[in-house]
């Protein structure tokens, strides 16, 4: 059984010594002495301030994919590239050499394979908030965030880990090593224009009756003319697939020795027979197209696919990748609405009355992370990029000395940008697919939490909460426009709405109430926060689980030095 995080232990340790707290103090409980998971109406004191600090890990190594169903299956990141011999299907740019192969062999059959496919993705960022609030006045405060952050992919793509599985290698046609077998392909295209020309000459000098020594042709002229298409397309045939004089073809060819060289070999030994029979040998025994001594493997493989312009990818990198930088920055402004405790600090965290209070936000999200990086297959962006109007509402109903509950909406509309994009537009299947950068149109959909978080205070330290969210994407769309619009798919795609379920747990340590009393030096309080995926229905969502730490430091809270100790 695998370990628990670190954070899991120490919030092990933290709810333990939470609970031992509570037996053994002697202090009534009060209302709302410590603040929980997600946000609240609480509002700050006028002239306070509020220095927040904190550490978000977002990890993430699976998604929730559409299923045969129509629902969605939390699965592996990248399962659907796995398999036991990858081919056509995850790389696309090896179809050309698959058609000729089958055509050069004879098997209409024929699979191009590299070998096993294995995947392991895996997704880890970290941010840092931090954030400054301001109580202008008691009913209004403003803050801003800015959050460091930074996002590594950690996936694995192993292709063929025993090096036997894989029916054709790595073209040696290809660059200034290839020569010599540019030059074998060269002169085997030669011999082969050779014969064609040769025998069309002699089908024109044939149709004269007079003409002598052209009792084969006449007795199969039929099968003279046949010969010259067969052998047209395998000329083409292996043009494309092993390339020829001056250029390499596809970027694999069939492994050296093997069967499907012998049947390469063998329909160019047919030839040279048919054209034999009819008088014509231009085509020497020994000239054969060059096969691959080298096959792709676990030691760079999926790297030279996704970056060799032999493949005709396109990508810079692969794997491993990593980004830093300041991510989206938050402004906005807090207006308290309504509070039964009359935005009474001492009041709030001494008196146990029941109550209600709640806020409005408003602000404004600053698109300063950057998009993707369409150079990169796996970038992980350090946020979306997008300029958005922000607006929360938050609720609180207090019950009792220990029960209380906040319950939060929040909305954030994008506004619409132009972003650099691979095109054609691609889900992960097509990863590999050649690709083109372009601009595109960027329209990102509605985005929206609905959040209940239900708080019980334990002693005038500690406390514990929970929260049960659902966080709703609107239809984001891409508009390429100026792409070629013959081309189906490429210049338009289009994320269908998606929603993710999720639960958090998390305990809190505070000294509000005992500095309002008197008794501790700083007014400060410690969250911790686990936040895991429950399902999702939609679109692809992946399934993100989140641990949190967060440090809140106040100046300016008030003191009541007469409150009862």
């Amino acid at each position: 059984m695998s370990q628990s995080p670190p954070l899991f232990r120490a919030a092990g340790r933290f709810v333990r010594l939470a609970v031992a707290a509570v037996c053994l103090t002697t202090v009534p409980l009060a209302a709302q002495v410590v603040t929980g998971v997600g946000d609240d109406a609480i509002p700050l004191p006028r002239g306070g301030w509020r220095f927040l600090v904190s550490g978000l890990w977002n990890d993430h190594t699976g998604a929730y994919t559409p299923n045969a169903n129509g629902g969605l299956t939390r699965q592996p990141l990248f399962a659907g590239l796995r398999s036991t011999a990858a081919g056509v299907a995850q790389f696309p740019t090896l179809a050309a050499a698959e058609r000729g192969l089958r055509e050069l062999s004879g098997d209409s059959r024929f699979a191009v394979s590299l070998g096993t496919l294995e995947t392991n993705g895996a997704v880890r960022q970290s941010i840092a908030p931090l954030a400054l609030d301001y109580g202008l006045t008691k009913r209004l405060s403003f803050r801003i965030v800015v959050p460091y952050a930074e996002s590594r992919d950690a996936s694995q793509l192993l292709l063929n880990r025993a090096g036997t599985g894989a029916n054709v290698g790595i073209n040696p046609a290809f660059g200034s090593t290839g020569a010599s077998a540019r030059s074998a392909n060269g002169a085997l295209l030669a011999q082969l224009d050779a014969a064609r020309t040769a025998l069309a000459s002699e089908l024109t000098r044939c149709a004269t009756l007079t003409a002598p020594n052209c009792d084969a042709i006449r007795a199969n002229a039929a099968g003279a003319q046949q010969l010259l298409i067969r052998s047209l397309g395998t000329r083409d045939a292996l043009a494309r697939v092993y390339g020829t004089a001056t250029r390499g073809g596809a970027p694999v060819v069939p492994i050296a020795g093997s069967a499907l060289e012998t049947s390469v070999k063998d329909g160019i030994t047919a030839l040279r027979t048919d054209f034999a029979a009819l008088g014509v040998t231009a085509i020497s025994s020994t000239a054969a197209p060059v096969g691959a001594s080298t096959v792709l493997g676990p030691g760079g493989g999926i790297s030279r696919i996704a970056t060799d312009t032999a493949f005709g990818v396109g990508y810079a990198a692969i794997g491993s990748t990593r980004r830093a930088g300041i991510g989206d920055i938050d402004l906005t402004g807090t207006w308290l609405l309504y509070d039964s405790f009359d935005a009474d600090q001492p009041r709030r965290l001494l008196q146990p009355v029941r109550g209600v209070r709640s806020t409005l936000t408003g602000g404004w999200r600053f698109g300063t992370a950057g998009a993707d990086r369409t150079e990169d297959a796996f970038d992980v962006p350090i946020g979306e990029g997008a300029s958005a109007l922000l607006l929360r509402s938050t609720t609180d109903l207090v019950w009792s000395r220990t029960l209380w509950l906040s319950a939060t909406v929040r909305a954030a509309k994008p506004l619409a940008d132009d972003v650099a994009v691979n095109l054609p537009f691609r889900d992960g299947a097509g990863l590999f697919a050649p690709l083109t950068v372009g601009t595109a149109r960027r329209s990102l959909g509605l985005r929206y939490d609905v959040e209940i978080a239900p708080r019980v205070a334990i002693g005038q330290f500690f406390g514990l909460s929970g929260a049960v969210m659902l966080r709703h994407w609107g239809r984001d769309r891409y508009d390429a426009g100026n792409v070629e619009q013959s081309t189906p798919g490429l210049s338009t795609s289009a994320l269908p709405s998606r929603s993710l379920r999720a639960a958090s747990i998390g305990a809190t340590f505070s000294t509000l109430a005992s500095y309002a009393r008197g008794r501790s030096r700083f007014p400060a309080e410690v969250i911790y926060t686990h936040t895991e995926p429950l399902g999702a229905s939609g679109g692809l969502v992946p399934a993100v689980a989140t641990e949190r730490l967060e440090l809140r430091v106040y100046t300016g809270f008030p003191r009541r030095t007469d409150a009862p100790r």
